[in-house]
């Protein structure tokens, strides 16, 4: 399967990922072009732009063009196309900026609908993590957990391990954490967690 890289309207930086496929989410399309990545296709309703920047957008790339009004965001749009062309991970870039609501959505995105979204942006990203073992690199200065529902965790070469832990919705002392070794490992034994990596 091919990874896919969406970048929204918000994306300043936008991450090299070997064999994907690019793609524009509305105005976003124009951030790829102007850094010469190869576009795929762009998606959204493009209501953020002129008629002349969309005429030439549309001489340049492929169009999936939606109406305004509609029950879908532009970013589930995106997701939904490139999971039909069986696409995995998915990065959306820009995804955690903002609008407070839209990176709610985008969250739920990831926790509800699509566990190998990755929510990703120049700083900091998100990710869902569910029964198995996860080794991080030690790239990111902070690193924190989330159960979603109720979750039984053990972290390994962290500065606040944890063995056979069982965390649920409402525990926050899973924040802040770092790791302290070349790599930290999560085992995550029942349930599934959001992993929130960050250099802020």
């Amino acid at each position: 399967m091919r990874p896919a890289v969406l970048v929204t309207p918000l994306a300043k930086t936008i991450p090299v990922v070997e064999n994907a496929i690019y793609v524009g989410v509305d105005a976003g399309v124009l951030t790829l072009l102007e850094q010469e990545f190869p576009v795929e296709f762009a998606v959204g309703d493009f209501d953020s732009m002129s008629q002349e920047t969309y005429e030439k957008i549309e001489s340049l790339v492929k169009i999936e063009k939606h109406p305004i009004m509609k029950d879908e965001s532009d970013a589930q749009l995106a997701l939904r196309l490139v999971k039909e062309r069986g696409c995995s991970p998915i990065y959306l870039c820009g995804a955690l900026s903002k609008r407070i609501d839209h990176t709610i959505a985008n969250l739920r995105l990831l926790m509800y609908h699509y566990p190998d979204l990755i929510l990703w942006d120049e700083k900091q990203n998100v990710s869902l993590f569910q029964r198995g073992k996860h080794v991080l690199k030690n790239t990111y200065k902070n690193v924190s957990f989330f159960a979603v529902g109720k979750a039984t965790i053990t972290l390994e070469g962290f500065l606040y391990p944890l063995e056979h832990r069982e965390i649920d919705v409402s525990d926050i002392y899973t924040l802040s954490n770092s790791i302290v070794d070349q790599e930290g490992v999560v085992i995550v034994e029942d349930g599934a967690i959001l992993c929130v990596m960050s250099d802020e």
